[in-house]
Parts: structure tokens; sequence; C-alpha cells
């Protein structure tokens, strides 16, 4: 998106909210299945400004508790295991995949994030200071909305003061912005029998 497309506002001293998205940014039809030891879940997504449908499947295993993906426009498997720390607490995420066509070359990736939460509200570590959020909001039984953005924290420097008779004082003051930035809303409907 364009600069001049994206909204901008100051909600409080230091604090700032902006977005570039049209609601909503895609529309995602999911139809799940489930035939222990697994959740089958299939379905594409529309998105407006591209104009573009992608197909999308995974497969969630209850054997290792972890996520098969199937990318069929890139044309990559992929899997995906959650290790908790603590309930509701922070936890690691490895994830490896490859291309699955004879033609491409053997190339597997694997990688590792940290999550903080838990459940639909976790959040992914991108940098130092910002993390990207994606959280699905119910709206009716075969509703939701998914609303992705970025939270950017300001940096946080020490500054120490000495006193003459009083005991020192040590203060943090931030530099920069505490800033919300609202990537994209999608509507999320559900499929069921």
């Amino acid at each position: 998106p364009r600069e001049e497309d994206r909204l901008k506002y100051q909600v409080a001293p230091n604090v700032q909210l902006s977005s570039t998205l049209k609601i909503p940014n895609n529309i995602k039809v999911r139809k799940k299945v489930e035939i222990w030891p697994l959740k089958l879940s299939a379905g594409l997504d529309y998105n407006f400004a591209r104009d573009r449908v992608r197909w999308v499947a995974t497969c969630k295993e209850k054997v290792f508790d972890g996520k098969i993906t199937l990318d069929l426009n890139s044309k990559t498997v992929g899997y995906r295991k959650v290790f908790r720390l603590e309930e509701g607490g922070p936890s690691f995420c490895v994830q490896a995949g490859c291309p699955y066509t004879g033609t491409a070359r053997f190339k597997p990736t694997v990688g590792v994030n940290f999550l903080s939460g838990s459940g639909k509200r976790s959040v992914m570590s991108v940098g130092t200071n910002s993390f990207d959020l994606r959280r699905k909001v119910p709206i009716s039984r075969r509703l939701r909305a998914e609303v992705c953005a970025n939270v950017k924290l300001p940096t946080f420097a020490p500054q120490y003061t000495a006193g003459g008779t009083h005991p020192p004082i040590t203060l943090c003051e931030g530099d920069g912005m505490f800033e919300i930035h609202v990537a994209e809303v999608n509507a999320l409907i559900y499929v069921y029998k």
C-alpha cells in the first residue's frame, strides 16, 4: 500500500493507530471435517485487491498435536508444532516445509518462532520491538472477523540519576511511539454439514 493510502489517528500522546485496510480484505471460506486422529480443513481465500483466489488445506493431527499444511498455490507441504512452556504463557513453534513437485529441487526450510498467548489469540514475534497479532472475533456460529495487526512498542532506555543524600533513582524513558497498525480485516465463513 502507498503511504498516502494509510490512515493515521493520534489516539493519545505517543500513541498512534494506523490502517491501510479496506473491509474486508479477504473472504475466507472453510469446511472442517474431523476423523480421529485428524482434523481436516479445506477452503479458499478470495483477495479483493488482487482479484485472486487461493486454495488452502490444513490437517491437525492428534498424535503429536501438530499441524500439517498443504499450500496448493506454491506447491509446498509443511508441518508446525507448538511447544507450550506453561498454560496460557509463552511457547515456541517449530516449522518445517518443502516443495512437493517433482520438478523442484528438494529445498526444505526449518524455522523457530516465539509465541505469546494461546489459541486464537497467539502473537508471533517479529522483531525487537514489534510483533504481529492475529485475532478471530466471533460474529455468529458460521462467521468470524479475522483481524491482523502489527504492534510496535517504544524502545525503552534506562536513565540514571544520582542524588546527594538520597538513594539513586532509576528511570526508564521510552523513545518512539506506541503504534498499532491494522493491516487486514477478513471475513471467515465456516461451512457445516
